[in-house]
């Protein structure tokens, strides 16, 4: 069976190339208008967490007896108030979700940083590494934060399609020449 499945891979080795070719096109295009991308990308989450509120919302009505309704009626609205913020304003909720990331990264990169240096597990000069430019990246994004918010989810997004492209590019080669 997983034979079959790479032989039909194999066959069509062709399609994950293009997929990767474009992936790494799109990811071009999102680091060049980084302003559009960060705004394309908190416009279309905003979205995601509108829609989850109003799942939210009406599981609620369905499951009386599973819990507790008003908490799960206020989850939901929070999530449709916030997914309306992030869609009517999303240079706001760019600055907002671009603050907590540097947030995040500074205080999970120090965690990291002494975590790999405390407990020395195999190789955990890596880690201890990661920590390190996860801590560097979050103050850069916190220094110029303001300004930050305008590009960086744009540009991180454009970064991981370019990945992401090079990785099925990569997968289509191999299984050319296999």
């Amino acid at each position: 069976m997983i034979a079959q499945t790479i032989n039909d891979a194999q066959k069509h080795w062709g399609w994950y190339m293009a997929l990767g070719i474009a992936l790494i096109l799109v990811g071009f295009m999102a680091i060049s208008s980084d302003f559009v991308a960060t705004l394309a990308t908190v416009i279309f989450f905003g979205w995601l967490v509108f829609i989850g509120g109003i799942f939210q919302i009406t599981g609620a009505f369905f499951t009386r007896g599973a819990g507790n309704i008003i908490l799960m009626l206020l989850i939901g609205l929070l999530d449709v108030v916030i997914g309306l913020v992030l869609i009517r304003n999303p240079v706001a909720g760019a600055l907002s979700i671009t603050l907590l990331l540097a947030i995040l990264f500074v205080f999970g990169g120090i965690f990291r940083f002494v975590s790999a240096l405390w407990m020395k597990f195999p190789n955990y000069g890596w880690a201890a590494f990661s920590g390190f430019i996860t801590f560097v990246l979050g103050v850069l994004l916190w220094n110029q934060w303001p300004t930050s918010a305008l590009w960086f989810i744009g540009f991180a997004v454009g970064i991981n399609f370019i990945f992401a492209g090079v990785s099925w590019s990569s997968l289509a080669w191999k299984l050319k020449s296999a």
